[in-house]
Parts: C-alpha cells; sequence; structure tokens
C-alpha cells in the first residue's frame, strides 16, 4: 500500500510540473482597445505600431541581410533605400473595424481583391482553408513568393472579433518553415482570442 501511495504521488507532481512547465515561458499581449489577446513565447520581441498593430519577431529570425550580409557581400556603400529592404521573419498582427459585413467579405475585400504581385514576387497561394480560433470565425491561406533568389512562405489568417477582423501575416524563408516557425507561428496564432470573452 505504501509503494502504491508513493508511485501516486510521483505521478501528481510530474503532472504538476508539466502544468507549470506548460505555462511558464509565455507571454501575454493584451490591447482592450482592439479587443484581442496574444500568447508567444517569452524570448521573442514585441513591437508595437501604429493603430494597434503588433509584430512579433522569434530569436532565430536571420532575414536575408543580417548583420554580417555587407561584410560577406562585399557591399558597403548601398544607399538608405536599399539598405531598409531587408526581408526580416515575423509575424504581425492587424486590427480593422470591419462592421460591413461577413469576414468572407473582408477577405474579399482586403485581401483577395488585391494584386499581391505588386508587392510580393511571384505571390502564388498554395493553400486555404476556415477554421475557429477560440470559438471564432477564422479563414487562412498559405502562399510562397519570391524575395530575390529566395523563397518565402507566409501564412496569412483573417479572424472575426464582434466589429473587428484581425489580419495575422507571418514571414519566412521557405527553407525555414517546416523546421523553425510553422508550429510556433501556429500556436501563436491560435492563441488569438477577444478580450471581451476573457
Amino acid at each position: 500500500m505504501k509503494s502504491i501511495n508513493h508511485i501516486l504521488f510521483l505521478a501528481f507532481l510530474f503532472c504538476f510540473a508539466g502544468v507549470f512547465a506548460q505555462q511558464g515561458g509565455k507571454e501575454v499581449y493584451v490591447d482592450k482597445v482592439n479587443d484581442f489577446i496574444v500568447s508567444y513565447p517569452d524570448e521573442w520581441d514585441l513591437e508595437n505600431g501604429q493603430d494597434g498593430e503588433i509584430t512579433i519577431y522569434p530569436p532565430f529570425a536571420k532575414g536575408i541581410e543580417d548583420d554580417n550580409y555587407y561584410e560577406e557581400s562585399n557591399v558597403s556603400d548601398l544607399d538608405e533605400e536599399e539598405s531598409e529592404q531587408v526581408f526580416e521573419e515575423k509575424i504581425q498582427f492587424t486590427p480593422s473595424r470591419w462592421d460591413d459585413g461577413s469576414l468572407e467579405e473582408f477577405v474579399d475585400k482586403n485581401f483577395l481583391s488585391v494584386d499581391l504581385t505588386e508587392f510580393f514576387e511571384g505571390f502564388t497561394i498554395v493553400k486555404e482553408g476556415k477554421e475557429k480560433i477560440n470559438g471564432k470565425e477564422a479563414i487562412w491561406y498559405i502562399a510562397n513568393f519570391n524575395i530575390g533568389e529566395e523563397s518565402a512562405t507566409s501564412f496569412f489568417y483573417f479572424i472575426k472579433m464582434f466589429n473587428r477582423v484581425i489580419s495575422i501575416t507571418s514571414f519566412c524563408l521557405t527553407e525555414d518553415f517546416e523546421l523553425n516557425y510553422k508550429i510556433k507561428y501556429l500556436e501563436i496564432i491560435r492563441s488569438t482570442k477577444s478580450y471581451l470573452d476573457s
């Protein structure tokens, strides 16, 4: 009997430690004005933008032009405009007021009707779908495009929250997508929920 109690105690201890391990290592961003909450790994960096936009940068983001790029490529005298065109691996959340109709109408007007090849060379949607994220309707796309000679992959997610749509766009090099980014990006995206519901 004593050994059974000992085993039960150890099982409880491992479960208790597992719960704390799952809860640790996360930061939570709360936007009460735009009605959304996002949780992300604590080693990632969050930057606030205008009108409630946020950008989250992973610690292993490398981009095409990193700190050593100019030394390695012997390009040291690029003008400011060229040097600012750096591809960064990141995920962006952009809240938009939307009282005009359904999520499908928002996506048609603000995403599908836009010629994204003007912004992303070779832009092609390779997969699309719908899902529920914390009880809210979501439409998603996976797209590929080119950045110079590199291939990039992005998630485009749109989540309806009452009179807002949260548009989520992730960026990463295609070679990093499966290995480093896909699971982490999906964890962050699927943590999105309404502040009013919490």
